[in-house]
């Protein structure tokens, strides 16, 4: 083990030997050769000139919550505590914000619903900073971020200049971005842009195999409702579904929901009669019969429903399990290796391609 976990580190200063076990939510004890946490554009600058950052291999940290680190880091992990939220303009209709990548993702969207500023209340609860939201383009429950985010500005390492990338240049896709792509471990982002929606058009199309945003928002009361009722009714869907992160090593969703054709989708049909299936592009479950005539196109499956099909939820070997009540969630009880973690997404991916001839693709990153 390179570092101390008891070790103290300096902020906005290159460190040695520092452990990353409270900055990796599955919390594996493994620790980085360099670590350094920056908190203006300057201190960045400044840590990206130096000569032993300069000569090793970086890996830029957001939370730490969809990462999986398989050993001890040999480079220098960078993690942007950059703060702040600041409205930038304002309309009749709309209002831009920009966030400084440090900041924690659900407290943005906490600060957004209070002041009943629409279009992010369904991507309450994600764990994670601002920064790292676009990399991943995360979506759920019927929204994807890049749906709302106007640009990302981010600093390239290799010289410090400063670029805003649209949201078309940022090439978002499902789970993925040119950042995580084309421009892999070139760019660190420092801020985004959100706009938000002073009159908001409320998306409570989600619904699962279980739940659905609509059913969750009669329980709460009577229409019409607000940005708020549809944050808390998220706030509930995913605290009952989803394990702590304060108490359960997790990254969340393990697999990406398969894109196949229609014609497989027909034959997985005939395994699970009920199975659903949705666009690419959206996250509501529709008819079967709109992609019958659309014989070009892909439609998405939750991974989740294969797994429990087979009778895996709350599969446990060891320390490693999957979560009862999520299934593409692969939790750490406790002492799991990261040896033993992959080891166990292997027989996961084995078994459902095995049972359904579908190679399920990772979503978490491996470091």
């Amino acid at each position: 083990m390179i570092g101390d976990s008891k070790k103290k580190y300096i902020k906005n200063e290159l460190n040695s030997g520092v452990s990353l076990k409270k900055k990796n939510s599955l919390k594996f004890d493994v620790s980085s050769a360099f670590y350094a946490e920056v908190d203006s554009i300057d201190s960045l600058r400044k840590l990206l000139g130096n000569d032993v950052v300069r000569a090793n291999d970086i890996f830029v940290l957001g939370g730490g919550t969809n990462v999986l680190f398989s050993n001890d880091y040999h480079g220098v992990v960078i993690q942007v505590g950059i703060k702040g939220i600041e409205k930038i303009f304002e309309d009749a209709e709309y209002v831009h914000i920009e966030i400084g990548a440090g900041e924690d993702w659900p407290s943005v969207v906490e600060y957004a619903v209070s002041k009943g500023w629409g279009g992010i209340e369904n991507l309450a609860l994600v764990p994670g900073t601002a920064g790292a939201a676009p990399v991943q383009n995360i979506a759920c429950y019927g929204h994807n971020l890049h749906e709302t985010l106007l640009f990302v500005t981010a600093i390239n390492i290799e010289d410090g200049s400063k670029k805003n990338f649209s949201c078309t240049e940022c090439n978002f896709g499902y789970r993925t971005s040119i950042f995580k792509n084309e421009l892999k471990s070139q760019f660190v982002i420092v801020s985004i842009i959100l706009r938000l929606n002073k009159n908001p058009v409320l998306n409570t199309s989600y619904n699962s195999r279980y739940e659905s945003v609509e059913n969750e928002l009669f329980e709460l009361g009577d229409p019409p409702y607000t940005v708020k009722d549809v944050y808390q009714a998220i706030i509930n869907i995913r605290q009952r579904k989803l394990p702590d992160v304060e108490k359960i090593g997790t990254v969340g969703s393990v697999f990406k929901n398969p894109l196949i054709s229609f014609e497989q989708f027909e034959k997985i049909r005939s395994i699970c009669p009920d199975i659903h299936c949705y666009p690419e592009r959206q996250l509501d479950y529709s008819s079967h019969e709109q992609y019958r005539k659309e014989k070009g196109n892909k439609v998405k499956i939750p991974a989740a429903w294969l797994i429990e099909e087979m009778g895996w939820a709350g599969k446990r070997i060891g320390d490693c399990g999957i979560w009862k009540t999520q299934p593409i969630n692969i939790v750490n009880y406790g002492n799991a290796t990261p040896e033993e973690y992959l080891g166990f997404i292997d027989i996961v991916k084995d078994a459902v391609y095995n049972n359904y001839g579908i190679k399920l693709e990772t979503e978490v990153v491996v470091v």
